[in-house]
């Protein structure tokens, strides 16, 4: 389970598992610009996977772009078949990050980036075991709590294996800090303008369910929602 440290909440070199604050991510790797409007994609968290996980020794940094907001991609682009079962196509686990970007690297590599400027408030997240009867947190590992229908992915490219990495519970409010812009959003008009809201939401705060390909040596993430 990823719960919440009240403790102090100031960043140290030595976080790994966290939301908001600056990045821990290598050095080469540069900060995600939207494909959309080209704007700096904000941070929104990032987990050190543990020990007992396929993908241990791994992290997954997670932004989005809070500077636009287009209808057809308020959530990751989803695919035309039954879902449950499906087979990911080649490519599409690339593709389909336009406004949002999920970076894979070995959490040893990563270091503050400084040269991120801190939009979402810093808490830092502590790993908890948790049992399996006890789904309704968000949470790595484990298996889904759908909202709806099962929606578990097959395989991606035909070959690979897909498992489930973690799920993000519905209506998570991520702070933010007081000089960062609102987040831009559609109006019951139908057009973008800023939140009135002093706080992001990633995917329109849906419930989301990350799985990831079974290989270690190319770590590719698929997003799902549910409401």
């Amino acid at each position: 389970m990823l719960k919440m440290d009240p403790s102090d909440q100031q960043q140290k070199e030595s976080d790994q598992s966290f939301i908001g604050g600056h990045p821990c991510i290598p050095a080469s790797m540069e900060i995600p610009i939207c494909q959309l409007c080209g704007a700096e994609q904000t941070f929104f968290f990032q987990v050190a996977f543990p020990e007992s996980h396929r993908w241990h020794d791994l992290s997954m940094a997670v932004f989005s772009c809070t500077s636009c907001a287009h209808e057809e991609y308020l959530i990751p682009e989803m695919l035309q078949d039954s879902l449950h079962g499906v087979d990911i196509p080649k490519g599409f686990l690339e593709t389909y990050q336009r406004n949002f970007k999920i970076i894979m690297f070995e959490t040893r590599a990563g270091i503050l980036r400084k040269d991120y400027k801190e939009k979402v408030q810093f808490k830092r997240w502590n790993l908890a075991p948790v049992s399996e009867t006890a789904i309704n947190e968000n949470r790595i590992g484990g298996q889904p709590n759908w909202l709806l229908e099962d929606e578990t992915p097959a395989s991606y490219n035909s070959t690979v294996p897909m498992f489930f990495l973690m799920q993000l519970m519905e209506e998570f409010k991520f702070d933010i800090v007081p000089d960062a812009p609102p987040q831009t959003v559609i109006s019951l008009r139908g057009k973008p303008e800023p939140s009135k809201h002093r706080y992001y939401e990633l995917f329109l705060a849906n419930q989301l369910y990350f799985f990831g390909t079974n290989n270690r040596s190319e770590p590719l993430v698929y997003i799902l929602t549910q409401v």
